[in-house]
């Protein structure tokens, strides 16, 4: 017979990760509204639970930012995962990734400008994982002839991470803008530009703003 004391226990480690869970879904909102000085007051309020809740699973703002980018970083896994589960096995995958990546990373810029592209320890785990699904999208691409035959998933890692950091710092940067760079990295890595409509981009990943564009 289970103890009441170990019930507890498990109730009491849901409800810390569900809190936990809360916490970095509304800091994300408040990060992407007020900048990463969002306050932990506003973060509290928005997520229903008190300032020491979010002290008790986040001592310091940096511990609460890092895993704000840290779910951030298992979204770019996400994006990849999906975009290679609706493949055509001809390289398109790869096409769909680059796109959703920077599609995310418009809304989504705290990691890119707390860490520069470059994952923390905390990050690592999901960060390696992402690597191994955009290297399998890489190794399709190319054996389909859709990039060229030298180009690695470090050199997507590169283009997508570097312009990407290079467009979040300007906040003024349009959704255009982010597009015609998607566009200009997946040129760059040998991608014929009658394959790139001029908006191909998962409508999964488009702001429901923006599904008319």
């Amino acid at each position: 017979m289970r103890s009441l004391a170990a019930e507890d226990g498990r109730a009491l480690r849901s409800d810390g990760q569900r809190n936990r869970d809360l916490v970095v879904d509304a800091a994300l909102e408040i990060f992407a509204e007020d900048g990463m000085m969002g306050t932990v007051e506003k973060i509290a309020e928005r997520a229903g639970v008190s300032r020491t809740t979010v002290y008790r699973s986040f001592p310091t703002r940096q511990a609460l930012q890092i895993a704000v980018a840290t779910s951030q970083f298992a979204q770019i896994h996400r994006i990849a995962l999906d975009a290679q589960a609706g493949s055509d096995g001809r390289g398109s995958g790869l096409v769909d990734f680059v796109f959703g990546a920077f599609e995310y990373n418009q809304a989504n810029r705290l990691y890119l400008e707390l860490f520069g592209g470059r994952p923390t320890a905390e990050m690592r785990d999901v960060h390696v994982a992402s690597r191994l699904t955009i290297a399998e999208l890489t190794d399709e691409s190319r054996a389909a002839g859709v990039v060229r035959a030298e180009v690695t998933d470090d050199d997507v890692a590169l283009f997508v991470g570097g312009l990407s950091v290079r467009l979040a710092t300007d906040r003024a940067t349009t959704q255009d803008d982010w597009r015609r760079s998607a566009r200009f990295a997946l040129i760059g890595l040998g991608v014929p530009d009658r394959l790139l409509p001029p908006h191909r981009i998962p409508r999964a990943h488009l702001d429901p703003a923006a599904t008319d564009a």
